[in-house]
């Protein structure tokens, strides 16, 4: 794109995009975890023998790629980006909430856990609530809006070409302390219709629903056309996506640090003692 074209003006056939790979043509079907870093979950899937089409439990395969270095490299660019914006000195955790903040409002361009170049159109919808969350020790790495029955051809969260409807549940997934989980927890015993899975990095896991409960989260109605679901939250495929999440703390992050400097200390500290959340509000209508 040359700046002729609008990209969020342009039609998606799907919540993400498709590759080229003609191997893949007929795939429509992912978990919501790696919406940031597609380069990696292609890379992760590369080796199987079919991809999800319809139904994620379908044809579903179990064995994701091993993490390795590929995962973790980054363009020049995008590199000096990250090491301008995220690489300033960091004395408490209120400074790292300040950081998630500010991408959330879109303030910093980058973040360790998106291959992206600033914000998706739909959490512009929703980034100042996101942002107040972050400054509440929950650090956001994805998000997206409950839709009901927008048109298919909106620019902020159409996909699936025209005459079409859309609908999402809200989904957001973070970093937070053991205290904070222990509060979310409560909270979800009182709202049938919240779900989620926690896991921190040694795999300690708490939930409220089953590793084998995929809850599609994103939904399109079309003319002449089954309904599509091309997004959901797969609780196993989660338990794969927490390693890369934690190790992005290290990899991405604590490593554009000297060694012993305490920023750096910081962050490993907060990987080994923080967990990682994917919560679903399955309420999209209110």
């Amino acid at each position: 794109n040359l700046g002729l074209i609008e990209e969020s003006k342009i039609s998606r056939s799907l919540p993400w995009r498709r590759p080229a790979n003609v191997f893949r043509v007929k795939e429509d079907v992912r978990p919501i975890f790696w919406a940031n870093r597609p380069k990696s979950y292609l890379s992760r899937t590369i080796g199987w023998d079919q991809y999800p089409q319809g139904r994620w439990g379908d044809s579903r395969n179990p064995s994701y790629g091993a993490l390795s270095d590929y995962q973790f490299m980054r363009p020049r660019a995008r590199d000096k980006k990250l090491q301008e914006e995220w690489a300033t000195p960091l004395k408490s955790i209120d400074d790292i909430q300040e950081k998630f903040k500010n991408h959330c409002l879109g303030k910093l361009r980058s973040s360790p856990w998106s291959e992206l170049d600033g914000l998706q159109p739909e959490t512009k919808i929703i980034h100042e609530q996101l942002g107040k969350i972050n400054l509440k020790g929950f650090l956001t790495i994805n998000s997206q809006p409950a839709v009901n029955g927008e048109r298919s051809d909106s620019p902020s969260v159409g996909w699936g070409g025209p005459g079409g409807y859309v609908y999402q549940k809200a989904y957001l997934e973070f970093f937070c302390s053991l205290d904070k989980l222990d509060a979310l927890v409560k909270k979800c015993n009182s709202f049938s219709s919240l779900t989620y899975v926690a896991v921190n990095k040694k795999g300690n896991l708490l939930s409220n629903i089953g590793l084998t409960d995929v809850n599609a989260v994103t939904w399109g109605v079309f003319p002449a056309k089954e309904i599509i679901q091309p997004t959901v939250v797969d609780p196993a495929s989660f338990m794969v996506w927490k390693d890369e999440a934690f190790e992005i703390w290290s990899r991405s992050w604590s490593a554009l640090y000297p060694d012993g400097d305490p920023s750096k200390n910081l962050l490993e500290e907060i990987q080994s003692s923080y967990y990682l959340v994917s919560l679903v509000d399955n309420n999209y209508m209110d």
